[in-house]
């Protein structure tokens, strides 16, 4: 088990790469197909992380994936980032570290997840 954590945070890290890339050559909207998988994963990140406005960009037909990885690359790296740290420090770690209001959506969902998982927060 601890070599498929070593794996996915090593594919985390050459997303992390792969997006610091497409941010200096903002124009291009090409990429080898050896980093096919990449992409793919990008997507599959946005769908763990329920970002939805950015999965339904994904889906929509005709539009290159790079042109949604442009649209969303402040928020693609914030996820990658977050995906390493959870990795890196545990998720409640890092989460608990915030104060709520440097929390987005998607950080106070997962508080009051852990908070009615550990019994804290009855709702």
């Amino acid at each position: 088990m601890p070599q498929q954590s070593k794996i996915e945070k090593t594919l985390l890290e050459e997303i992390h790469v792969f997006l610091s890339k497409i941010e200096e050559s903002n124009e291009d909207t090409k990429y080898s197909t050896d980093q096919q998988y990449i992409v793919d994963a990008i997507i599959e990140l946005t769908r763990v992380k329920h970002r939805k406005a950015i999965t339904d960009d994904f889906e929509k037909p005709y539009i290159h994936p790079l042109i949604t990885i442009q649209k969303w690359i402040d928020e693609l790296k914030l996820i990658t980032d977050e995906a390493i740290n959870d990795f890196t420090y545990g998720s409640r770690h890092s989460l608990f570290k915030k104060k709520v209001t440097e929390m987005n959506g998607y950080d106070i969902a997962q508080f009051i997840k852990y908070l009615k998982d550990d019994g804290l927060l009855k709702i």
